[in-house]
């Protein structure tokens, strides 16, 4: 049956759902509006030119599956996520057809353009809940999602089941939905009712569910990542601890060296000695042993991977109003990010600088290394799930923007040529 006119706007009103869809896995709708309203554009032209071939339910099976690759590509968000944003708006998308078609049965008004104003009044009521969800932060995951990009894989692989859950239930729904649409007519109106309002809030109860679910694994995976901090602490002090204990045998073999006359020896082991301890003293400057802890592993790391990662510290972070915690996570996500973009281009020079200091009553952290990518590609850098990396559902620096807006600071790029820059500032606790 050829697609008419008025289906083809009814369409268009996904526009709705969908924001709300985006706003309940934790997208900002202020930010995402123009790239949604843009994806709807593009998917109307589609549906009309090939209305005359393909029918009306067939399109919307099509336009379900389209929207998953065309979202993930103007959003940037990891496939999950965007997959579980869909499937959500278009349960919401099948609740406003259903309603569109049983509320004219209370006005006795069953036309096409009465429909249609139904589906835009809910498309806008929808729209309006989207910035609700957001301000009110009832989102289904929550703002501590960025851990998941950190956790232990096993961890990860208790998180993606939810997920699964989650696309898995939100078929089954929209499969039951596209049921009722089709045969609410076999029904009398107060059977439609009932049969809206239960799916209705069986929907409700599994999104609150769901929620809840992740909720629970963020904290779980919080506190596993506390443990590992707690674990790089300790680690770091016991290597303090062996310097201290070694520092005598070596003042011993130098002074030994200096009676026989043996200056050249000498030299090369003083020369040794200062390659070993000086990554240990580029890191303890900072005034809490947790932050010179993670530095220092990020240091181990980042030579194993045969990258050149300087720090350069000329303040001790004693101003810092965010915890240590809050401190490891700033630092921490721009130093990942940082090392995941090196790592891509292992035919460039491999370097990281970490630079903190204070200006103008500011902790300013600053972190740069090379790029190969253009400018474009780093737009949506502050979106959950932003990456570089085609293969790699990255954590992005919403993480960071986060913690930063927490204590009123401010987070920007600058570019150098091929070099980036991710400067963090934030005012001194008083």
């Amino acid at each position: 049956m050829k697609i008419e006119q008025f289906q083809i706007f009814q369409l268009c009103s996904i526009f709705g759902p969908l924001m709300l869809g985006l706003s309940l896995i934790g997208q900002n709708p202020k930010k995402v509006w123009r790239e949604v309203g843009f994806a709807v554009v593009i998917m109307a032209v589609i549906v009309w030119g090939f209305s005359s071939v393909v029918s009306y339910s067939h399109f919307i099976f099509i336009i379900l599956l389209l929207w998953i690759p065309l979202l993930k590509k103007v959003l940037k968000i990891s496939y999950a996520f965007t997959v579980i944003a869909v499937l959500l708006a278009f349960v919401l998308f099948m609740f406003q057809i259903m309603i569109s078609q049983t509320i004219p049965h209370y006005t006795s008004i069953s036309s096409n353009e009465y429909k249609l104003y139904v589906n835009l009044i809910l498309a806008l009521l929808c729209s309006v809940l989207s910035f609700v969800v957001h301000l009110t932060k009832l989102t289904i995951f929550p703002q501590n999602i960025e851990v998941y990009a950190v956790a232990e894989k096993s961890q990860k692989t208790n998180f993606k089941y939810y997920l699964v859950l989650m696309m898995i239930v939100l078929s089954i729904l929209i499969v039951w939905i596209g049921f009722l649409i089709g045969n609410l007519s076999m029904y009398p109106l107060s059977h439609q009712v009932f049969f809206a309002s239960v799916t209705f809030i069986l929907f409700i109860i599994f999104v609150s569910f769901m929620r809840r679910l992740s909720i629970d694994a963020m904290e779980r995976i919080e506190a596993i990542l506390d443990k590992q901090y707690q674990t790089e602490l300790l680690g770091f002090m016991h290597i303090i601890r062996s310097q201290r204990h070694d520092f005598n045998f070596h003042l011993q073999a130098i002074y030994g060296m200096l009676e026989n006359k043996n200056y050249s020896d000498c030299s090369d082991y003083v020369k040794t000695m200062v390659e070993d301890a000086s990554t240990m003293n580029d890191v303890l400057p900072l005034s809490h042993p947790a932050i010179s802890a993670l530095l220092n592993t990020f240091s181990e790391m980042a030579s194993l991977k045969g990258i050149k990662l300087e720090f350069m510290i000329y303040y001790n972070l004693e101003q810092m109003p965010c915890t240590v915690y809050e401190t490891n996570k700033v630092i921490g996500n721009l130093i990942q990010n940082a090392i995941d973009e090196v790592e891509q281009h292992p035919d460039r020079p491999s370097w990281i600088k970490v630079m903190i200091l204070k200006r103008s009553n500011n902790n300013v952290i600053k972190v740069s290394n090379s790029i190969q990518n253009n400018m474009d590609s780093y737009k949506n850098m502050f979106n959950p799930g932003y990456s570089t990396k085609e293969s790699h559902e990255g954590i992005g620096l919403t993480t960071v923007q986060r913690i930063v807006s927490k204590y009123n600071g401010t987070i920007y790029p600058e570019f150098e040529g091929d070099i980036i820059h991710f400067i963090v500032k934030i005012p001194f606790k008083y």
